[in-house]
């Protein structure tokens, strides 16, 4: 009883202090690198991005690097994003758990890549001609840490280079996000705290940096034997650009198994914020199957983007 609590009080504390260091911020609100805002993982957007505590696979190294530590074989996961006008994101993740070949350090080690893409644009010179083409983009690549601290914490700790290019202009910068997952004694629970995106401005812009607090509850033998479903609530609050919102998140997960395969249904709904990784109501899919002892999953989430149509996501994830 006395851990439950205390887990209650890390995930409110959390939020509170999120609020504080929010309202207290006086910095300019310019952001820079707002990709970073952007969801990689369509497992995580079908459930509305509710996954600072849900999170137990490689795309924790996205939202909680502390999701990590649940990591017991090889993860990888490819993650193709189709946004509108040409524009375009991959993700590829991958966790190495290295208990098994290194016992004495233990714990989970990941990295990903994060690569938006524009294409090419025509190069207009001062005189309206034009001269060949260019190209943009911005990138991202993350090494992360994560291990249990005794039965009840999981804990970890990732850094990013950032970078941002338009044609030969460049700018570049380190980002570095930690988080704390917290497992109490109740079967399926788990309640999270992430800080994301820790570095000074970026050539007087500042890194979209917030503070994140989740709860998931997970119930297993669901309508049967065969089902699990879980439920999550995120809060996410914004530090650093002052005019970004706080958001709150909520997810439904339902999956159903029988002999070596699964299918599941995902459903989320972000408030207050709208920013670029989908308005309001979210949905997702996915079908997973264990072939040859490598078990693979293919996930889908749609959001709406209001104005700018509907975004779709596209994951496929393996462990082995």
């Amino acid at each position: 009883m006395k851990k439950t609590i205390l887990a209650l009080m890390v995930l409110f504390l959390g939020m509170g202090a999120g609020s504080l260091i929010a309202a207290d911020n006086g910095t300019g609100g310019r952001g820079a690198f707002d990709f970073l805002k952007l969801s990689p993982i369509a497992r995580a957007l079908g459930m509305g991005e509710a996954y600072t505590a849900a999170g137990d696979d490689v795309g924790s190294i996205f939202y909680n690097p502390a999701g990590l530590a649940s990591i017991l074989t090889n993860e990888f996961n490819f993650t193709y994003l189709d946004l509108y006008q040409g524009v375009s994101d991959e993700f590829i993740a991958f966790a190495y758990p290295l208990g098994p070949q290194a016992p004495k350090i233990g714990g989970v080690l990941a990295a990903s890549v994060n690569l938006l893409q524009f294409g090419t644009t025509d190069r207009t010179l001062n005189d309206g001609t034009t001269s060949g083409t260019y190209s943009s983009g911005d990138s991202e690549f993350t090494l992360a840490y994560a291990r249990e601290f005794g039965s009840y914490v999981h804990g970890g700790i990732s850094a990013s280079f950032l970078r941002q290019q338009i044609d030969t202009a460049s700018t570049s910068k380190v980002g570095v996000n930690a988080g704390v997952v917290v497992l109490p004694p109740v079967e399926g629970m788990r309640v999270g705290v992430a800080i994301k995106n820790l570095a000074a401005q970026a050539d007087g812009f500042d890194l979209p940096m917030s503070l994140s607090t989740g709860i998931s509850y997970r119930k297993y033998q669901l309508f049967g034997y065969h089902g699990d479903g879980a439920i999550d609530f995120d809060g996410d609050f914004a530090i650093k650009p002052i005019e970004d919102r706080t958001g709150l998140r909520v997810g439904l997960e339902y999956n159903y198994k029988w002999v070596g395969q699964r299918a599941t249904l995902r459903v989320g709904y972000k408030f207050l914020d709208t920013d670029v990784s989908g308005v309001g109501l979210t949905v997702g899919g996915g079908y997973g199957m264990d072939w040859g002892g490598t078990v693979m999953f293919l996930d889908y989430a749609f959001a709406p983007n209001g104005d700018f149509g509907a975004t779709h996501r596209i994951s496929l994830s393996t462990k082995f």
